[in-house]
């Protein structure tokens, strides 16, 4: 009910405006007079010398004249018109007035009829030609609104008929409640001069069957503001009578069913915001404001049906504001939850990190002394050889906890904020040879043959120590998972923007199931887990270390073919 406030009758001005042409009824003519047919007369009455033309403001009285408006109106009637409505008031402010017989028959013919200035029977200030029976009246009274324009008809049981309703309503029931008028626009009737009905300068049957509605030219006194302007008055009427004959007042509906109908709207408008995206509800939104809209425009000229344009789409926008109130609220919420979530992962990571560095640095002493007695014992000469295996076992044992210990350690100092790289400008080249010292006796412990095709490149800038770690770690796995008398091979290669490196081996190969999860800390292959020792945190310092400087890793592997990485560093140092 409060949205529909929106709609209220200041807002049919704007439908009114925005409309094309309008038809109007072919059976309604108009005779309009000027204020200088009748400046003889007024200067020989009065011997003024004013000029009529430029005065504003004359009084109805002023236009008459008993021979001109016996003459026009016996003009009129020879044509047989439905009626004729003089929109003028002549009463008591016109004198006292002479009629013969046939002054009598044409002023007081059953088909013209007079206007009054009252609509209250009791106020009434009768015309001179008023019939006995009072059936040839009718009042001019408008309803104007708060701002000036009128837009309604003043309509009551009690009240005398307008000259519109009197002119053309015969036996009709009448309207109530102040129906709205439906304004076809200015200057869209037939109308004719008076001095070319006096002169005869009409074609036959100009008014013949029409509804003949006489005024003045605009003045101030005559004029009625609507909302398509200012008007003469008697073509107002003539408005008003064209709204009779084609029942064209503006219907509106009950407030009820207006009320459903922006019921449905809203429920269909959170159906769409509940099930669609923000910026497909948002067209949406737009389409039906268009539809809704057009379907109101078009209902409002063709069946004169008043369908509220405003406040449907007033409904539209408040629904739309409080959806992106309402997802503001969840952005909110969600942000709010995110954060609390990234300072709990924090918390944890930090908790998570102070033990592993704890534990860890705490084990580096008790190891570093297991590792000193194992050496002493394995170097007494009274061992038996049990013995001697059973010491050798526990030094392979301590030294892989001290390189997982050591691993953990690593990772913690590369993942802290205060960890930073420190490029050189080195020979990529250079580093893979210098591995490939370290690891020979490894590759010849299990026959393997390193082949290396280094092409040969320019200098480039990189963390000597970093990259080594990369190589390192990349041809001991090479290493570890080839087979005895398998083959390794290492090339490298430049171009226009980088250097490549590619590590191939010809070993077990990499399950498709693990090639996505082997970058990750702590994981290593289902296959492996049971062959070979590791602490799965070697590929994932791997490829931080190498995007730390920009690179890239890619991996290719086949079961029971082999694997091969390909790594990628870039020419151009990043700052």
């Amino acid at each position: 009910m409060i949205i529909l406030k929106f709609d209220e009758i200041d807002t049919y001005d704007f439908r009114f405006k925005l409309r094309g042409p309008q038809m109007t009824s072919d059976s309604i003519a108009l005779v309009t007079i000027k204020p200088s047919d009748f400046v003889k007369i007024f200067d020989l009455k009065t011997n003024s010398l004013i000029n009529v033309n430029e005065s504003n403001e004359i009084s109805d009285s002023f236009f008459w004249d008993q021979t001109i408006w016996h003459d026009l109106l016996k003009n009129i009637l020879k044509q047989n018109p439905k009626s004729v409505a003089v929109t003028l008031f002549f009463g008591d402010n016109i004198g006292q007035t002479r009629l013969n017989s046939d002054d009598l028959a044409v002023f007081k013919d059953e088909r013209i009829f007079w206007a009054t200035n009252s609509r209250e029977l009791e106020k009434l200030s009768l015309p001179f030609a008023t019939r006995p029976e009072r059936t040839n009246i009718a009042h001019i009274d408008l309803l104007r609104d708060d701002d000036g324009v009128v837009r309604r008809l003043l309509m009551n049981p009690n009240y005398l008929p307008n000259i519109a309703e009197r002119s053309v309503v015969k036996k009709t029931s009448r309207l109530r409640n102040l129906p709205v008028i439906n304004f076809r626009g200015s200057e869209k009737f037939a109308s004719i001069d008076l001095q070319d009905i006096l002169k005869n300068k009409i074609s036959e049957n100009f008014f013949a069957n029409k509804f003949v509605f006489i005024g003045i030219e605009k003045t101030v006194n005559s004029q009625i503001l609507t909302p398509q302007g200012l008007i003469p008055r008697h073509e107002f009427w003539a408005n008003v009578a064209d709204n009779y004959l084609a029942n064209r007042f503006i219907k509106k509906m009950p407030t009820l069913i207006y009320v459903c109908m922006l019921l449905s709207l809203m429920i269909l408008a959170v159906f769409i915001i509940t099930h669609y995206t923000q910026i497909i509800s948002l067209f949406i939104f737009l389409s039906l404001a268009v539809l809704w809209s057009a379907f109101s425009m078009w209902t409002f000229d063709t069946y004169y049906i008043w369908i509220p344009i405003a406040s449907p789409l007033a409904l539209l926008v408040l629904i739309w504001v409080m959806y992106l109130g309402y997802q503001a609220l969840r952005i909110e919420q969600a942000h709010n939850k995110l954060q609390q979530e990234q300072r709990y992962i924090f918390e944890l990571e930090q908790l998570k990190n102070n033990f592993v560095s704890l534990i860890s640095h705490d084990l580096k002493t008790p190891i570093a002394k297991i590792q000193a007695v194992i050496d002493r014992l394995i170097s007494q000469e009274n061992l038996t050889p049990n013995l001697q295996t059973d010491f050798s076992n526990l030094k392979i044992y301590a030294d892989e906890l001290n390189r997982y210990i050591q691993s953990i350690l690593k990772v913690l100092r590369v993942e802290s904020k205060d960890f930073k790289i420190n490029k050189e400008t080195a020979d990529i080249n250079g580093v893979i040879e210098n591995v490939i010292v370290r690891t020979e006796p490894l590759a010849k412990s299990k026959s393997i043959r390193i082949e290396l095709k280094l092409e040969p490149m320019f200098l480039i800038e990189f963390d000597v120590t970093l990259m080594t770690e990369v190589i390192l770690n990349l041809v001991e796995n090479a290493i570890k998972y080839t087979n005895e008398n398998g083959q390794i091979f290492i090339n490298t290669t430049e171009t226009d923007t980088e250097v490549l490196v590619s590590i191939r081996d010809t070993g077990e190969g990499i399950s498709p199931e693990d090639q996505t999860h082997i970058w990750k800390k702590f994981v290593r292959g289902k296959n492996q887990e049971l062959k070979t020792k590791g602490s799965g945190l070697g590929l994932y310092l791997v490829k931080y270390f190498i995007e730390l400087h920009g690179g890239k890793i890619t991996l290719k592997s086949e079961l029971g073919k082999g694997t091969t990485f390909d790594m990628s560093l870039p020419i151009e140092s990043e700052t």
